[in-house]
């Protein structure tokens, strides 16, 4: 899987230095990986979740919320590896805010 806009997971271990380490992990196996539907992301990640078409991965122990949205790979008509877009990194306690989900769009 293809990571677009990384400068917000290195902006992220800058700011939560507790949550480095976990974060360079996910980015290794996720660039490691050729994900085809949710359910394979599932199959790494136990607690993803979907949510209104965000990918949400728990960092930290659930401490912290990556929300990113996945275009899965596809093998027709030509084979592409997929991308996950970082949309934002947040605390617990700021992932009820929807509005702070998707800076890009607001929502």
């Amino acid at each position: 899987m293809n990571i677009v806009t990384r400068k917000h997971l290195s902006d992220a271990a800058k700011a939560y230095k507790d949550a480095a380490k976990e974060l360079t992990s996910w980015i290794a196996i996720v660039e490691s990986s050729r994900w085809r539907s949710f359910i394979e992301v599932q199959s790494v990640f136990k607690d993803a979740d979907l949510v209104d078409g965000y990918v949400v991965f728990n960092i930290r122990h659930n401490r912290y919320r990556l929300i990113t949205v996945i275009h899965f790979a596809k093998d027709v008509p030509k084979a592409t590896n997929g991308h996950v877009y970082i949309r934002s990194f947040l605390k617990h306690a700021e992932y009820d805010d929807r509005k702070k989900w998707d800076p890009f769009t607001g929502e």
